[in-house]
């Protein structure tokens, strides 16, 4: 055996321990691009939009299985703009996706760190996104999020989700400080309690969440303790999913996203300022169709902006339809349209925001 094989054995012995007890490591992500055209009261606009259907992002991820049902796991992951390259989050974030740290053990799953919240349809810990509609939260203003409230990544979040049991899954999570404001009383900081309870078995997914903002902050002006509460079930039939989702939400922030008009609370003069209240549905449907999937759904919010002088009304009702054909496992090409109307009622005056997307593109996941 010559000296430069023997040498190179050696150090593969020498690293053999360290090998075998590393943890797994990938990198994965999602590049989605693709062009619409809107047209808002009247105003048209063309343009490349990124993560039409999903949001284009990178991370890592890894687990190292400890024996004995135990298991750590990690999960860094940071959305950017695919047309520009820009980070989608705040650039003080590295990860600004998700960045959290978990122990799996009989008693379940235990996370620490950035994590979404049950209902904001983001990240690994969420049940709600692709179980709130057809569109889950992409496909422009067809995106559950268009409608119903407390889309939230927290801060210094603890969460825990049980063991599954007959298809029955209970779930919490609470928040120290959402956006990471660290005041030096604790009191001062916005947190939010959340938990629920979710089935998911046969093709059935049922779920019931509920969440709790503690001492609501924008701009150091303080708002009541939001709450909200949701419940969404879908069932896997052949060939065709309808999906039904309702939300309650008292004291909301804002409801909606562009290009229709944001509803968003008054401006906090001090604590204890009023938000939103109003309810939000959304139901449709995938059907298998033309070797890929259809989409339709419907969806509609109607409120009060409980802190305006006269609550202003508050409705927004979206029709959207879309197809997702898919080229390979990681591949899918996709279209679509969109058509939503935002209404602002006050006494007998209305202000109205009309708009119409037409949209395609493509997305790869890696």
């Amino acid at each position: 055996m010559t000296k430069a094989k023997l040498i190179t054995k050696m150090l593969g012995l020498m690293l053999l321990p360290t090998c075998l007890y590393a943890s797994e490591v990938e990198v994965y992500g999602v590049i989605d691009t693709g062009i619409a055209v809107s047209r808002v009261d009247g105003q048209t606009r063309v343009y490349q939009e990124t993560g039409f259907m999903r949001p284009s992002r990178f991370g890592f991820k890894g687990r190292e299985d400890l024996g004995n049902g135990r298991a750590v796991s990690f999960i860094l992951e940071q959305g950017f703009e695919s047309n520009n390259g820009a980070a989608s989050q705040d650039d003080k974030y590295a990860f600004g996706r998700e960045a959290n740290l978990n122990y799996e053990n009989d008693f379940g799953k235990f996370g620490l760190g950035r994590i979404g919240n049950f209902m904001s349809g983001m990240g690994s810990w969420d049940p709600w996104g692709p179980n709130s509609g057809p569109f889950a939260t992409g496909w422009g203003i067809a995106a559950s999020g268009s409608t119903m409230s407390d889309y939230l990544r927290m801060n210094n979040t603890f969460a825990w989700k049980s063991p599954k049991l007959n298809g029955w899954q209970l779930m919490a999570q609470y928040s120290l400080d959402v956006l990471g404001t660290e005041a030096a009383t604790f009191a001062d900081n916005t947190r939010y309690l959340s938990g629920g309870m979710a089935y998911m078995e046969k093709g059935l997914n049922f779920l019931v969440l509920a969440g709790w903002r503690m001492n609501p902050t924008v701009g150091g002006k303080g708002y009541e303790d939001g709450q909200t509460y949701g419940v969404a079930v879908n069932k896997q039939f052949s060939g065709f999913k309808p999906y039904f989702a309702f939300q309650y939400a008292k004291n909301s922030l804002s409801v909606g996203k562009k290009p229709l008009a944001v509803f968003k609370a008054v401006e906090a003069t001090g604590a204890n300022t009023k938000g939103i209240d109003g309810f939000a549905v959304v139901t449709g449907s995938d059907i298998s169709l033309f070797g890929g999937t259809f989409k339709l759904a419907v969806q509609y919010f109607h409120g009060r902006n409980k802190g305006a002088e006269n609550r202003d009304k508050l409705r927004r009702l979206i029709f959207s339809v879309g197809q997702e054909y898919l080229l390979s496992k990681r591949t899918a090409l996709y279209g679509g349209v969109n058509w939503g109307k935002s209404t602002k009622k006050v006494f007998n005056s209305e202000d109205n925001v009309c708009a119409m997307e037409f949209f395609s593109g493509i997305k790869h996941s890696f």
